[in-house]
């Protein structure tokens, strides 16, 4: 047996037989942020013989602090970087990258046949998306999950139709649960998170250890307490019914009205204008702009007689706080600078 694995062959649990069930084992993870990057490694070293990485993102600066195998300098896609990290770590392991989010249309073609699935991504809709494919076609899956200081972890085996998945749990999406650039995120519970979630898939393929099936596990990272929620069949709908129904696509924002920066800069005088961006990171545009931590934004004097003008780093989180903001009272005259101030500093840099 190859010498690379020599330190977990000597586990009586794992031996060559083990080892040789992990490089026969194809696993696909979705999302390849601060879960599933870190995820990926842990399993290319650890000698799963294929792995199928799946995002259509590239790095972004306020992502680094937990997306720890990026850097800032680099532009090409997550999965660009993490095959190449991952061959340079363990050239024996086979790689399939995929540069797209996995959607409806695809689903099919990247996760049929594979003999587990990680959901890593942040995207609620790709979390259900997954677990109902999965738990239709009989694929197990380790779910994982973050939120500010907290993480969650299971395991649905979906070996029959009395396995407990996600629906069981939280039965509909909750559109409204803020996303980590909204609320924020500490870099270490990702980091736990996805090598639990990688553990968890270890252990599975090897048949050892007591796995998470059936249970819930919760981790609070400032505490470091953790519990073990045993869980209960809740869903009795039929699934296969909603998969073909559903397109699992995030409801867009069709009300919320983006403002082009050129136009924010001809009407500035009749305007106020709002930064949402973090306090480390904040910016202004010009010395009247206000500064209003997200938290804050909902007891924010709006101006009634002006149009308000939001803005983020990129123009994606002003326009989430945007459309809860009218939706609330769709009577303000309120909008999101499209491009955020990345749109202005390109302005800027073209002036000089």
């Amino acid at each position: 047996m190859n010498e690379r694995y020599s330190r977990q062959t000597i586990l009586p649990e794992i031996a060559e037989e083990g080892q040789r069930k992990l490089t026969q084992s194809h696993i696909a993870i979705v999302g390849c942020g601060g879960l599933g990057a870190i995820a990926a490694v842990y399993l290319g070293g650890a000698g799963i013989g294929q792995l199928t990485i799946i995002d259509g993102d590239i790095p972004d600066i306020s992502n680094l602090h937990r997306q720890v195998f990026y850097s800032s300098d680099d532009s090409r896609s997550k999965v660009t970087i993490l095959k190449e990290r991952m061959k340079s770590l363990n050239p024996e392991v086979r790689v399939h990258s995929i540069e797209n989010k996995l959607a409806k249309n695809n689903i099919d073609e990247l996760l049929t046949g594979v003999d587990l699935v990680l959901e890593c991504s942040d995207d609620q809709m790709c979390k259900y998306l997954v677990n109902d494919f999965c738990a239709l076609e009989g694929i197990p899956l380790v779910y994982g999950a973050i939120h500010k200081y907290e993480g969650y972890l299971s395991l649905f085996s979906n070996r029959n139709e009395t396995d407990i998945h996600l629906r069981d749990i939280f039965p509909i999406p909750d559109l409204n649960v803020p996303v980590c650039a909204e609320l924020g995120v500490l870099s270490t519970i990702a980091g736990m998170i996805g090598i639990l979630q990688a553990n968890e898939a270890l252990k599975f393929i090897l048949d050892i250890g007591d796995s998470l099936q059936g249970k819930l596990l919760t981790y609070d990272i400032l505490t470091s307490r953790q519990m073990i929620l045993n869980l209960k069949k809740n869903w009795k709908k039929d699934l296969e019914e909603l998969f073909d129904q559903c397109d699992y696509s995030t409801p867009s924002s069709e009300h919320v009205i983006e403002i082009e920066l050129m136009d924010l800069l001809k009407e500035r005088s009749d305007i106020q204008l709002i930064s949402i961006m973090n306090k480390s990171e904040n910016q202004l545009i010009d010395h009247q702009t206000i500064h209003v931590e997200q938290n804050e934004i909902a007891i924010l004097d709006l101006d009634k007689l002006k149009k308000n003008v939001l803005y983020c780093r990129s123009g994606e989180v002003s326009k989430i706080v945007v459309d809860r903001l009218l939706s609330n009272d769709p009577g303000f005259l309120i909008y999101s600078l499209k491009g955020g101030f990345k749109a202005f500093q390109k302005y800027k840099n073209s002036l000089t």
